[in-house]
């Protein structure tokens, strides 16, 4: 398994991000800080975990932020009404930026 491959492996299990209005932008992390994702803009999110890193491409539509992980999974994330965007097992993200 390429580090790549792993990287996506351990954001599913810590999956959280939060969001704004018509798009994404800043970073957030989870409540201990060990994974963040930094949007821009412009479709692009650095996500970050345990020291490795990644950039994909993400799109809001709707309530939903949805990326393809490396390997073609497609990830699909829901905003909440706080800001914030829940994940896979329930974790959660927020700006921290």
């Amino acid at each position: 398994m390429n580090i790549k491959a792993k990287l996506a492996s351990a954001l599913l299990a810590t999956l959280l991000l939060a969001a704004c209005g018509g798009g994404l932008n800043g970073t957030y992390s989870d409540p201990m800080g060990i994974t963040s994702y930094t949007f821009q803009p412009n479709g692009k999110v650095e996500m970050n975990a345990m020291g490795a890193s990644m950039e994909l491409k993400y799109e809001v539509d709707g309530n939903k932020v949805k990326f393809v992980l490396p390997g073609g999974a497609a990830q699909v994330l829901t905003i909440n009404s706080d800001g914030s965007i829940s994940g896979p097992g329930g974790i959660k993200l927020t700006k921290t930026k």
